[in-house]
């Protein structure tokens, strides 16, 4: 699941010699996050509105994940939880069984609503979404998001769809997650029931001096609907410069958060 959390996980891959993580380790790291209290693992990052021409972002709702960078370097600093996809998927139901743990024993109000988390198919269909959901305010389920990747979705069309109409039924919005502009052509949004897709900025969006490859992602971004289009790790003004000529107006990312760091000292 490449989610901010695996981002982060990224950032980490490639600069040490980590050894994969095997069925051995996983076991006791599972049996170590059942008892853990994680909650100084929990990151947010915004996902901010930049209306056109505008350099002042607003707060749409907060991403909330374990992050698994520091997860990896508190725990097990030898081995790269994120080098076997097969094992690091499984890692990620039982860390979407414990941030849903951690948000219902929460009482911090700035996390009671306007969030989103990033959830497999399977763990929605379990009983611990079901206490989550039950625990949950009527009126917040609205500014609640849902994100899911492209395995969850295509993976197991029938389970998908399923959780996608229960979600829908309560309330939640829904957000594909991961795709990047040669994939977002493949997307009907309206079709899946998509509320939201996070787009991922690359610079190579942008490197093309004929202009063929804008204007491809432009139609791709038209046709999804620019305002539920949110343009993900932004780590420069390149990127939100980029977005907003897409007629893109949501970004997150690094430079997003340095942004609203600086209006809050300005303030």
């Amino acid at each position: 699941r490449l989610s901010v959390a695996a981002e982060a996980a990224a950032d980490v891959k490639g600069k040490s010699s980590r050894k994969p993580i095997d069925p051995e380790q996983l076991g006791k790291l599972e049996g170590f996050l059942q008892r853990a209290d994680l909650s100084n693992l929990m990151r947010r990052q915004p996902v901010c509105a930049i209306a056109p021409g505008s350099t002042t972002p607003q707060p749409v709702f907060r991403e909330l994940y374990i992050s698994i960078a520091d997860l990896q370097s508190t725990v097990l600093p030898e081995f790269d939880l994120s080098g076997n996809i097969w094992l690091f998927q499984h890692l990620t139901h039982v860390l979407d069984q414990r941030m849903l743990s951690l948000l219902m024993r929460n009482d911090d109000t700035t996390i009671a609503s306007s969030f989103s988390i990033n959830m497999n198919v399977g763990t929605i269909l379990s009983p611990a979404f079901l206490n989550f959901d039950s625990s949950l305010k009527a009126v917040a389920r609205g500014t609640v998001v849902i994100e899911l990747q492209k395995i969850d979705i295509f993976g197991d069309m029938g389970a998908f769809m399923f959780a996608r109409d229960f979600m829908r039924e309560r309330g939640y919005r829904i957000c594909l997650d991961g795709m990047n502009h040669l994939t977002l052509q493949f997307i009907d949004r309206e079709r899946l029931g998509l509320d939201l897709i996070k787009l991922v900025w690359t610079p190579d969006m942008n490197d093309d001096a004929t202009g063929r490859r804008q204007t491809e992602i432009k139609e791709h971004i038209d046709r999804s609907g620019r305002a539920r289009i949110i343009l993900c790790r932004c780590d420069s003004e390149e990127a939100i410069r980029f977005g907003q000529s897409m007629g893109i107006t949501m970004f997150q990312g690094r430079i997003i958060d340095k942004m609203l760091q600086s209006e809050r000292r300005v303030g």
